[in-house]
């Protein structure tokens, strides 16, 4: 399709004012949007401050490495996978190898970027690079951060696809690192 062919300009809303209304471990931001078509809109943004690095290991026996994790918003422990903030300096596949040993004590393996994607776009612009290792194994135990409430599981496809079929508590970050790592799975 050509620039004529479309119906209209993509046009983006302009920026009038950014006050951050709150700092912390997140800063919570209000912009004034003045929109293409007219109106104005206050828009609410959480500034994340980095981004994260998420790992969906496998085991040289085929059983992922998978964690439950308590997530005090919903007040649930969630399925989910090792994974948090890229330190500054460091890559995603640093990120990775670092916080799947922290958080499961599993390492080692062949570690291979999956993908990324905005996990919610609507009010933050961070993004989340997806990590899937093969052939991972147990180093040493779990050096867990004081907030961290989380117990380690290993279970085989068949027995995480089941989990999730029966509704268990899942975290949405796990399904996007299936999907984008199920083709390089498949692959081994």
């Amino acid at each position: 399709m050509t620039e004529e062919q479309l119906p209209h300009r993509i046009l983006i809303p302009e920026v009038k004012t950014s006050e951050i209304i709150h700092k912390g471990y997140f800063n919570v931001r209000v912009d004034l949007l003045q929109l293409p078509h007219g109106p104005k809109l206050s828009y609410t943004v959480l500034e994340i401050g980095a981004h994260a690095a998420v790992v969906l290991a496998r085991t040289k026996d085929g059983k992922f490495v998978i964690n439950k994790e308590y997530r005090h918003p919903p007040s649930k422990w969630l399925l989910s996978c090792p994974g948090g903030r890229i330190d500054s300096g460091e890559s995603p596949l640093e990120a990775a190898k670092r916080e799947l040993l922290e958080e499961t004590g599993y390492g080692g393996g062949k570690f291979i970027l999956a993908g990324s994607a905005y996990p919610l776009p609507a009010i933050t612009e961070q993004i989340i690079h997806y990590v899937y290792v093969e052939n991972a194994e147990f180093l040493q135990s779990p050096a867990l951060e004081t907030f961290e409430l989380i117990h380690t599981e290993l279970k085989t496809e068949q027995e995480l696809m089941k989990e999730i079929d029966l509704g268990s508590p899942i975290d949405g970050i796990l399904c996007t690192a299936l999907l984008l790592s199920r083709k390089l799975w498949q692959m081994s």
